[in-house]
């Protein structure tokens, strides 16, 4: 009888940590390079500046530990939101672009296109590793799902192109 319930508790830790596993396999986010590919690849193809006023915040939850702040332009959290804002980034200051990345989470489905760089700001004599999120992912009545990508801190003028790029 001791044998039978030292074999059934065995089973059922093995049962508990292959769900477990199974689980975190399913839902952890996955992300892709997409550097290379348009629209992106013109972008780190060439030198930006900033067309526009942007500010770099302290999002208080990074999502990359390498990239602490976020790049904000009025596209996102907004110029007046309650993040702390760390520098005013002037017009025409250059960016350097290091990565770009499609994020999608599988808990709630949802994609974005993150792009990662460095500004530096001649006022405070330092330079951020600052997060940007653009583009937006059209998956609903869509047969073919495609991103289009709205006025960023660097453009005259938006894309007016639909790009079909393959997600993680």
């Amino acid at each position: 009888m001791k044998k039978i319930a030292i074999g059934c508790g065995i089973f059922l830790v093995l049962v508990i940590g292959t769900v477990t596993l199974l689980f975190y396999i399913i839902t952890r986010p996955k992300y892709r390079d997409v550097s290379t590919e348009q629209p992106f690849s013109d972008i780190l193809s060439q030198q930006l500046t900033t067309k526009r006023p942007t500010l770099i915040l302290n999002d208080d939850l990074p999502r990359y530990e390498d990239y602490n702040y976020h790049l904000e332009d009025g596209s996102s959290f907004g110029m007046n939101s309650s993040l702390e804002v760390i520098a005013e980034i002037h017009t025409g200051t250059e960016i350097h672009i290091d990565k770009i990345e499609i994020h999608t989470n599988r808990v709630s489905g949802t994609s974005s296109a993150y792009i990662f760089g460095t500004v530096y700001s001649k006022e405070k004599q330092e330079s951020y590793a600052f997060q940007y999120t653009w583009g937006d992912y059209h998956l609903l009545y869509e047969d073919k799902p495609y991103w289009t990508f709205d006025l960023a801190f660097w453009q005259d003028e938006p894309l007016t192109e639909k790009y079909f790029i393959d997600l993680p």
